[in-house]
């Protein structure tokens, strides 16, 4: 099994602890491996000073275990997209105990830099993220007064770890950047403009959060069994899920999963579940196996009616127009 650990920085720094791991060298803002390990294509960028990049490529060829270490800087931020690709992940120093291979899902994570990981990937998974540096004082001077009330809030939160899925522009943006040719001319600055673009919309998002934003998380180990919460859903999607019944599960009370669910994720309970359902309903819709009321049953709706509503407050139609326009 392969192990790479390393402490956040910005990426310069961390590329350079990353090659001394892994034993291989790296060129002007890049590094790559292709061995009996692993294939991988790493980018990395100081694009100016409190704001770096790196874009990710892999695929290992054994399990790879990487353990990002938090730093104490209390000024630095991460943020990282990961578009594809299964892990486990543990927000904590600690070894993730089930066989799920969950945790990394499409999506943005947002924490403090003091947070540290530990992400197992299984051999023959291939994997995109692109991951952001932030610092604050770079993030107030640059987007001034458009990032007073989110920088604010996030201030008051800290420590704080968030997750927030990606809509279909900012998924179209993150794909243009990881489709795009290391080679071409100009290309820092081609990544510094797509850069920000990829943080104005992400702020945006953000701030949509409205009062569920600024919910600080002091024990990281509530946020790695909120996960496996997750998972728990997802796997009983045609159940009852109950926030008693919820709370049992994860063993805290149903107060305290309340707010977590509102910090990390930025919105209440029954609100995620119900866009957990929607989403699986629309994955089972695109086989075109099963009609629409046997998705609903397996998605927990006995009345039609009402799965067709909450569909369509989703996802903005019908599963009959759906049907219909496939």
């Amino acid at each position: 099994m392969l192990e790479v650990a390393y402490q956040i920085n910005h990426t310069d720094q961390m590329a350079i602890a990353v090659t001394r791991a892994l034993q291989t060298t790296q060129g002007q803002n890049y590094y790559e491996i292709s061995d009996a390990r692993m294939k991988a294509n790493v980018e990395f960028y100081k694009l100016t000073d409190g704001l770096s990049i790196q874009i990710s490529k892999f695929e290992q060829h054994q399990p790879l275990i990487v353990k990002r270490m938090g730093t104490q800087d209390p000024n630095l931020l991460v943020l990282d997209f990961h578009l594809n690709g299964i892990a486990k992940l543990n927000v904590t120093d600690q070894r993730v105990a089930n066989d799920h291979h969950d945790g990394l899902t499409h999506g943005a994570y947002f924490a403090s830099s003091s947070v540290q990981s530990y992400a197992t990937f299984p051999s023959g998974s291939s994997n995109e993220q692109f991951h952001i540096i932030i610092d604050k004082n770079w993030m107030r001077g640059f987007f001034s007064e458009d990032i007073e009330s989110v920088l604010d809030k996030i201030e008051i939160a800290t420590p704080f770890f968030m997750f927030e899925r990606m809509n279909a522009k900012l998924t179209a943006l993150l794909l243009s950047v990881l489709k795009s040719d290391r080679t071409i001319k100009f290309r820092k600055s081609f990544l510094h403009g797509k850069t920000l673009e990829i943080l104005s919309l992400f702020f945006q998002k953000l701030e949509q959060r409205g009062e569920n934003l600024g919910f600080g998380v002091s024990n990281y180990k509530d946020i790695s069994r909120l996960f496996d919460l997750m998972t728990y859903i997802d796997d009983s999607l045609g159940e009852d899920l109950n926030i008693k019944k919820l709370s049992q599960h994860i063993g805290y009370s149903e107060s305290k999963l309340q707010k977590l669910f509102k910090a990390v994720l930025g919105k209440s309970i029954s609100k995620e579940i119900r866009l957990r359902r929607m989403i699986k309903a629309l994955e089972l819709l695109a086989t075109k196996k099963y009609s629409i009321s046997e998705i609903g049953h397996v998605v927990g709706y006995s009345n039609m009616s009402h799965f067709a509503k909450a569909f369509k407050q989703v996802h903005g139609f019908l599963p009959s127009e759906y049907h219909r326009s496939s």
